[in-house]
């Protein structure tokens, strides 16, 4: 059967006679053992709490040895998903099942199969490496969220499950309308170590979350590296009708449909939903260092749902990432601390539907 893929430069693999295509950034899309796959729904009961303020409701899932997240790509403290406003969910899952036998994802008769190490929803965030390269093959790195792995291949891949060495230590305290998880690493023997807060809050009265991050360098190595927020969003099946907007003109660096995409000047359109195992990706460019470039809306021009996002820290680099089962702007920022110095940011999801004033 032909597979049809979009936006994304294709390469090519021959398996056992047959070939493969795959997106740039993924292994082949080789077909998935049904043997090693487990139902979305299976993540349901992991250990949670809701947070609630009357207009906005979210599922946020607790760091633990035995979660919903124990991979070492993203933050292990702030799963966030079916976050609801006005009866709709702007987090649902991306996958239909999860296997640690796939690289990033797959697809089977069913749908997206995503790798343990994906199985992110909702705003979470990434930190890139610290140290990799400098560890030596068998030494310790430091990934901010995780915690200090070990370094098993010759080149750093975020798609790649690292042994954890150290995992720190976790604390998390709660209210009806938020949650904080502290994450403490220190005495480990790479010379790296953080305290690490994370705020999950719902504005009260308002349609309105933020997440607050502070951390504080006590390690004796200086903290070199980035972070974003993947912000996996469910606006439309398929992205029909999605608009993006930002404060800048908008223009792509890698090649994206034309039957799909349309760039009119701050503004990015879906033409059309994209389905099966179709994506749309490109770094957007156009961005300033001004930290008002970091503000974006996404909204579904039909029924008029949508989130604005925004951040209170400079753009470094821009994605955009999306699949018919969700879209994800992705503004990094840069993190650099040295010994003792300590940094700040925050991330604000104003959430709207029909009839509210953007």
């Amino acid at each position: 059967m032909k597979k049809r893929f979009a936006a994304i430069l294709l390469a090519s693999t021959t398996v056992a006679g047959m070939t493969y295509a795959w997106a740039q950034g993924n292994a082949p899309f080789l077909p998935v053992d049904p043997r090693t796959t487990s139902p979305a729904s299976a993540l349901d009961n992991f250990p949670h709490k809701m947070i609630d303020n009357g207009l906005v409701s979210a599922k946020v899932y607790l760091p633990d040895t035995f979660g919903f997240y124990r991979a070492t790509r993203f933050d292990h403290a702030g799963m966030i998903t079916h976050i609801t406003y006005k009866g709709h969910d702007f987090g649902r899952y991306w996958f239909v099942k999860t296997s640690p036998n796939v690289q990033n994802f797959s697809y089977d008769a069913d749908g997206l199969v995503a790798h343990n190490n994906n199985i992110a929803a909702g705003p979470v965030e990434e930190f890139g490496e610290n140290g990799f390269y400098a560890a030596g093959l068998g030494g310790r790195f430091l990934k901010i969220g995780v915690g200090i792995l070990k370094r098993d291949n010759d080149k750093y891949n975020r798609f790649h499950t690292y042994p954890i060495l150290n995992q720190g230590k976790r604390t998390t305290t709660a209210t009806k309308t938020s949650i904080r998880f502290d994450h403490v690493v220190s005495g480990d023997a790479s010379g790296y170590g953080y305290s690490y807060t994370k705020t999950v809050r719902l504005v009260p009265g308002k349609p309105t979350l933020i997440i607050e991050d502070r951390l504080k360098n006590t390690g004796s190595k200086a903290i070199d590296t980035t972070v974003y927020n993947h912000n996996f969003a469910t606006v439309s099946p398929g992205n029909e009708a999605v608009e993006l907007e930002a404060p800048f003109t908008l223009k792509n660096t890698r090649p994206m449909p034309e039957d799909v995409i349309k760039f009119d000047g701050n503004r990015m359109r879906y033409l059309r939903a994209i389905t099966g195992q179709e994506q749309v990706a490109s770094d957007l460019t156009g961005f300033t260092n001004a930290v008002s470039d970091n503000d974006f809306r996404v909204t579904n021009t039909k029924t008029g749902y949508g989130v604005r996002i925004r951040a209170d820290q400079p753009v470094s680099r821009l994605l955009w990432w999306s699949v018919p089962s969700t879209m994800s702007i992705e503004p990094y920022m840069d993190i650099k601390l040295k010994p003792g110095e300590e940094k700040r940011w925050s991330h604000t999801l104003d959430y709207y539907g029909p009839d509210d004033s953007k």
